[in-house]
């Protein structure tokens, strides 16, 4: 009768021989795979047979070659594997022999065997399709963010305006006793107050459903993704009426993040700066890659009117006091410091900032670079 263990053995064989994910034994001393599923001809378009490491480094994108190989080896030391968890997620490219580009999203584990010996196992996915939608969504949201900076600058602005001198000509007119003219300036002022409520409630809520969705961490060029929002911003210069410029230490300085979530921090803090920056102000987005801390700092720099210093301690309090119309009126959500604080330490990070009246203000985001592998 077939013993318990073989028969485990022979299920989980035959288990990974029909699965749709790779399902591999890798031995590290002598760099080749003890075992791979038929699921990686599949994906990689080529035999299993006799594959070695070196093989399959080979065929890695040259911007991943680096970030593989270094949780490769915190793997191998433990370093990020202390309870012999599976790491998380590790997300890369590889060219296959007709050029085309793949994502793939590896789980490993190291464990030892009876014999002492190290093995790296795991199961390797094909989320080519899912990373593409992800970016698309993506260019998407930067689309809408920048309409919605144009909506909250130049449309609430001039209602509030609006409703404003409503008010001023209601006051003065009051000596004429003219009923009908009375009620047309009382239709302006709540037509104006209601419209701004729209525009509020809008913006409010595409940016609490953002704020409020799971966390879904996927590596990405963070120079490719903040550029691709300040080119949005770029096209409404003259609307906006500001100068924006973008500075990076690497046109290519990758971070595991939640893209979505984090595109909503760098918005609120653009839609911050543009809202208390005067006409013609500048400002100025760097993106910096610290590999001595393993760290990337965003920062965002403006020259506008500042902070007042009575309001820095509860900047990122939940309906805070800080909350101020911008320099044209524009409607502003009490919740958004809080929630981008929040959203910044579900990245393992932290957020600070320094601002003084009438001198402008810088804010900085530092998160670690590789989040999902270290979480």
């Amino acid at each position: 009768m077939e013993s318990h263990d073989s028969l485990v053995n022979n299920t989980l064989y035959q288990l990974a021989e029909q699965n749709d994910l790779i399902v591999f034994i890798f031995e590290p001393d002598t760099k080749q795979f003890l075992y791979l599923s038929p699921a990686f001809e599949q994906i990689f378009d080529r035999s299993r047979e006799g594959l070695l490491y070196t093989d399959l480094f080979s065929l890695l994108d040259a911007d991943d070659q680096s970030y593989l190989e270094e949780a490769y080896q915190k793997l191998l030391s433990g370093e990020d594997n202390p309870t012999g968890e599976a790491n998380k997620n590790l997300e890369f490219r590889i060219a296959l022999a007709d050029e085309t580009i793949k994502w793939l999203q590896v789980k490993p584990l190291l464990i030892t065997d009876q014999h002492h010996t190290r093995l790296i196992t795991g199961t390797a996915e094909d989320i080519t399709a899912r990373r593409h939608y992800i970016e698309l969504e993506s260019r998407h949201a930067n689309k809408k963010n920048a309409i919605l900076q144009i909506l909250s600058h130049d449309l609430a602005g001039p209602l509030a305006t609006i409703q404003s001198l409503s008010s001023v000509i209601s006051t003065a007119i009051q000596s004429y006793k003219n009923e009908d003219i009375s009620r047309l300036i009382d239709l302006i002022t709540q037509t104006s107050k209601r419209s701004i409520k729209i525009i509020r409630d809008f913006i409010e809520q595409e940016f609490l459903e953002s704020a409020e969705s799971d966390l879904v961490k996927t590596r990405v060029n963070l120079v490719e993704i903040v550029g691709q929002m300040l080119e949005e911003m770029q096209r409404s210069e003259q609307y906006l009426q500001k100068t924006f410029h973008f500075i990076h230490s690497d046109p290519t300085i990758y971070a595991v993040i939640d893209e979505v979530k984090f595109v909503q921090i760098i918005n609120n803090l653009l839609s911050n700066a543009i809202k208390f920056t005067s006409d013609d102000g500048v400002i100025t987005v760097s993106i910096d890659d610290n590999e001595q801390t393993d760290t990337i700092r965003l920062t965002v720099k403006d020259n506008g009117i500042g902070i007042p210093e009575k309001y820095h301690a509860s900047l990122f309090d939940k309906f805070t006091k800080a909350r101020r119309p911008g320099l044209r009126k524009e409607v502003t959500v009490g919740l958004g410091m809080s929630i981008i604080k929040t959203i910044v330490e579900w990245h393992q990070g932290k957020i600070w900032f320094e601002s003084k009246e009438n001198a402008g203000s810088t804010f900085f985001v530092e998160i670690p670079r590789y989040g999902a592998y270290h979480k």
